[in-house]
């Protein structure tokens, strides 16, 4: 075998599903991804095509979307048993409204999410570049892809309800820097840094946001 932090021929059972199958390639690497991150990104391959980690990252994606949207509309029905019957008569139609837009959510999310995968990998590759993480990288952009595209198994933990979403960030994260690590061959600290960045500029530009709203209104109150 390889030595430890070492790139491997082996390939991911999802690499492999043509020889093992398409459900078990799915299942296998998602527990591995789940389980022993680093042996899962260790035995990843570095290059080959956009193709295998795209339609994994979609499926494991959709799934949690199709989940979350289910969660969504069951505790959004849930509650309303507790309102009074003439307040549940006007709800009436915007929960129904709300479930198509939660069918509407589900149908294009394959689409949102391919869309996303190649803007989020531009922008964390871009992050990689400026901290260093790819001075000794011989994957390029397509090693961020990748590692951008597996760490979406994250989305699973969708399937937990109420705390399934900051579930999935964490693990997002943490994913993101072990799959940097080693397709980058970069440090921990680079890697940290390289995906910290743009979620900084993310929480910045949300409060910079806030920070506008807020303004505006108390310049509209203070105007009356």
């Amino acid at each position: 075998p390889p030595p430890p932090g070492a790139a491997s021929t082996e390939g991911l059972p999802w690499e492999r599903r043509a020889e093992i199958g398409f459900l078990n390639g799915l299942v296998e690497t998602v527990k591995l991804l789940v389980t022993n991150p680093v042996e899962a990104f260790r035995r990843a391959k570095e290059k080959g095509d956009y193709a295998e980690p795209l339609i994994f990252a979609i499926l494991v994606s959709w799934i949690g979307i199709a989940v979350s949207a289910v969660w969504s509309g069951l505790f959004g029905q849930a509650w309303t048993a507790f309102l009074p019957p003439e307040m549940k008569e006007r709800l009436g139609g915007a929960l129904a409204t709300n479930a198509g837009v939660l069918l509407v959510q589900v149908g294009v999310a394959p689409i949102l999410v391919l869309i996303g995968l190649f803007v989020g990998a531009a922008i964390y590759h871009v992050s990689f570049m400026v901290v260093g993480a790819t001075k000794d990288s011989t994957t390029g952009f397509e090693g961020t892809f990748r590692v951008v595209a597996y760490s979406s198994v994250s989305q699973l933990a969708n399937v937990v309800p109420f705390v399934g979403g900051l579930a999935a960030v964490v693990c997002n994260l943490i994913l993101m820097v072990l799959g940097a690590m080693r397709m980058h061959r970069t440090t921990q600290g680079k890697a940290i840094a390289g995906v910290l960045i743009p979620l900084l500029l993310c929480c910045v530009c949300v409060f910079a946001a806030l920070a506008l709203v807020i303004g505006g209104l108390a310049a509209a109150f203070a105007g009356h």
